[in-house]
């Protein structure tokens, strides 16, 4: 067994005991036996490990993990983990799993929003610290990387959002580290340049840092004060930074190294040694009181204690000099609290807050068995990511659903919307999306927003963006109904006055005007019914009555029309009302027909027959797009076209009788006939229209009866 993975052993054995340093030996004879080719692999993983160990202060559960995280190429099997290793290594792997297969080609442009989909995704906080590591050992190992697109897409994601992570996080070395790797890829003659620069000038600076201390600790010594002196220069990147942002050379870089004072007192001493401290700097060099900070009086909100003094020394230098405790310097050494934070200004709200919490416990991975479930954080609870076609994160909330995100792109997309693909299937508005879904929107022409609506989404936002596009759409429907009122009554050279707009808003009881224009842009009244009401030709018509069809003269295209219009709200597609669709010209279907229905490509949702000719081939070879449909019980009666098949021995009169029973006796709509006879037998298609299967089996029945006749059916 390689050395390194018994030092890891002999590590876990003395803290946690025999039986969990075997689980990692377990592990890694587990992956070793899944390996043909070793090479790479072996050194990949041991890589990894050795960040989490060393540098990470993860061990037991992170490790174990880690071996099959990065070191299978696919995601074992859920069972065999759980049974050899137990639950919290197989949420760990899996957590990890899904942060790899994140799309963060766009990273860049929306740092934040990747970098709290990766903490949502991921179920184990230690997830995102093997993933953190296996990043880390790819950034330094760039050289071996060939492909330019890889590499600048590794580039961009370690500054985009592990960066932040570890700077969150408390690591800080290795923070400047990336910094300084991504620096010498992007710009290596800047780095290079500074780098020169340093070495250059180190015995210079380590002359001016002994000149500055020295009587600085001859005062401390005779204070009595017990402490110890570090000195620090800037990263690479931090220099860099500081010229870009203020336009400077690297000469008038005044703070490239700082002074840390570090005093060994006692607890109730500590804020009174510090300022001794101080005093005993300032008695020798000049403070500027403008960029004294005092972090101890009124420690920052992440816990960071410490004064900082700025100072020149004799030759107008300006030093920048830290003041603090050995406890105070330990907690901020340890991430608790974060020294980069009050640099860069920022606050601990939501993400940073909870990762810089979350850093101590991490540290404790190898003495402690807990488990840190990210799932069950507030701060990621309420949330979820999701990309769209293009590689941008959209945040919504949880339980939002497709129309949840069409609405949050932008309302007309969300007015029309039909239905999605999510993560390549069809979905329909109501359905739930989850972290990480990749979803485009399928809008229709002719979709609008229905007050189902409102119970299918989850935002307050797009409850109120659904409202007005109803009230838009109102304002619509009210605009078209008063000109087809106008257009109608232009015809028939009737006058369209005050008067007789009053006479029909008291014939149906409505409040307004509007409510008249609306129910005939909606066909819930037809024109023809107003008519009528005016010159008293016909009793009045019930207020609710929907669109009824006339033999005035209407063309099949007509009709074809006001059906598709009127019968918008006669089922329910995917459980949800309202929603636009078109019936199948196959096989044309009718109230009382078992249906499905069926997503195109082009026209939206297409409603076909169980029994058409075409269902096998679509369920068959497009399953995903097959949406459950029903009808719904209506109040009145509806004109659906059919097409019904008579065959018999042909007989004088016979055409006539058939005629006769259609139109006359059962006063159904005949659009079309087409009869051909010879040889004593006839046959003819006959198109109609009628109101549901109930009715079709009417006229087919009394059609049998009719002398001669010998076969009706329906037409397939």
């Amino acid at each position: 067994m390689d050395s390194q993975i018994l030092k890891y052993k002999t590590y876990i054995q003395n803290i946690q005991g025999e039986d969990t340093a075997l689980l990692l030996e377990k592990a890694w004879l587990l992956f070793i036996g899944e390996q043909e080719n070793l090479n790479g692999r072996k050194d990949y993983v041991l890589g990894v490990l050795d960040i989490l160990a060393n540098e990470l202060n993860t061990f037991s559960s992170s490790l174990i993990s880690a071996i099959f995280a990065c070191g299978l190429e696919q995601l074992p099997a859920k069972k065999s983990i759980v049974d050899n290793f137990g639950e919290s290594i197989w949420r760990i792997i899996e957590g990890r799993s899904k942060i790899k297969n994140l799309n963060t080609e766009k990273a860049v442009k929306q740092p934040d929003y990747h970098r709290q989909l990766l903490l949502s995704v991921s179920n184990d906080m230690r997830a995102v610290l093997i993933q953190l590591a296996a990043q880390v050992y790819k950034l330094r190992n760039i050289k071996h990387i060939d492909d330019v697109i890889e590499r600048n897409q590794l580039l961009n994601l370690i500054a985009a959002v592990y960066i932040p992570i570890t700077h969150r996080l408390g690591f800080y070395k290795m923070k400047s580290e990336l910094e300084d790797i991504v620096l010498q890829h992007r710009e290596p003659e800047f780095f290079f340049s500074i780098k020169q620069k340093l070495i250059e000038s180190e015995n210079e600076r380590g002359k001016i840092v002994r000149e500055f201390l020295q009587p600085v600790k001859e005062e401390l010594d005779k204070h009595k004060l017990n402490y110890q002196v570090k000195s620090r220069v800037k990263s690479i990147n931090s220099i860099y930074v500081k010229m870009k942002n203020q336009g400077i050379p690297l000469e008038q870089v005044y703070d490239l190294w700082a002074i840390r004072i570090i005093l060994q007192s006692e607890p109730k001493m500590e804020k009174a040694d510090c300022w001794h401290a101080y005093s005993v700097v300032t008695n020798i060099y000049e403070p500027d009181l403008n960029r004294l900070r005092d972090w101890i009086t009124i420690p920052k909100n992440s816990g960071y204690e410490s004064l900082h003094a700025t100072v020149q020394d004799k030759n107008k230098r300006i030093i920048e000099v830290q003041i603090r405790s050995t406890r105070m310097d330990d907690e901020a050494e340890n991430g608790m609290a974060a020294h980069w934070k009050y640099k860069e200004g920022k606050g601990e709200e939501g993400i940073d807050h909870w990762l810089s919490l979350i850093r101590k416990a991490i540290q404790e991975d190898g003495v402690m068995s807990t488990s840190f479930d990210i799932k069950g954080t507030k701060s990621f609870s309420d949330e979820i990511f999701v990309f769209t076609p293009q590689g941008d994160l959209k945040k919504l909330s949880r339980g939002a659903t497709v129309l949840d995100f069409a609405f949050n792109i932008h309302s007309d997309i969300g007015s029309h919307c039909a239905n999605a693909m999510v993560n390549g299937k069809i979905a329909p508005i109501k359905h739930v999306l989850k972290n990480g879904d990749q979803v485009q929107i399928i809008t229709a022409k002719n979709q609008k927003p229905s007050s189902d609506w409102l119970k299918i989404v989850v935002s307050n936002r797009t409850k109120i963006k659904i409202r007005k596009a109803l009230d838009e759409e109102r304002l619509k429907e009210i605009k078209r109904g008063k000109e087809i009122l106008e257009r109608r009554f232009k015809n028939w050279k009737m006058d369209l006055n005050q008067t007789a707009i009053d006479k029909l808003v008291e014939h149906y009881k409505f409040k307004q005007i509007y409510d008249l224009y609306l129910n005939v842009s909606l066909e819930k009244i037809d024109p023809l019914d107003l008519k009528k009401i005016l010159k008293n030709e016909t009793q009045a018509v019930e207020k609710d009555n929907h669109l009824l069809l006339h033999d005035e003269g209407l063309t099949e295209g007509q009709l074809d029309e006001q059906l598709d219009k009127s019968s918008q709200d006669i089922l329910s597609v995917d459980e949800i009302d309202h929603i636009n669709y078109k019936f199948a010209k196959c096989c044309n279907p009718i109230p009382g027909d078992r249906i499905f229905g069926f997503v195109t490509v082009t026209k939206g949702i297409t409603i076909h027959r169980n029994s058409c000719k075409n269902a096998p081939n679509m369920k068959s070879r497009f399953h995903y797009r097959i949406m459950p449909a029903q009808w719904k019980a209506q109040k009145q009666n509806l004109n659906f076209k059919t097409t019904v098949i008579i065959k018999g021995r042909d007989n004088v009169g016979l055409l006539n009788k058939v005629t006769q029973v259609i139109s006359n006796e059962l006063r159904i709509n005949m659009m079309d006939s087409n009869f051909q006879s010879g040889g004593g037998v006839f046959s003819g298609q006959i198109k109609v229209f009628v109101h549901d299967l109930e009715h079709l089996e009417l006229l087919m029945d009394k059609l049998k009866r009719i002398d001669s006749v010998e076969q009706v059916y329906r037409k397939d």
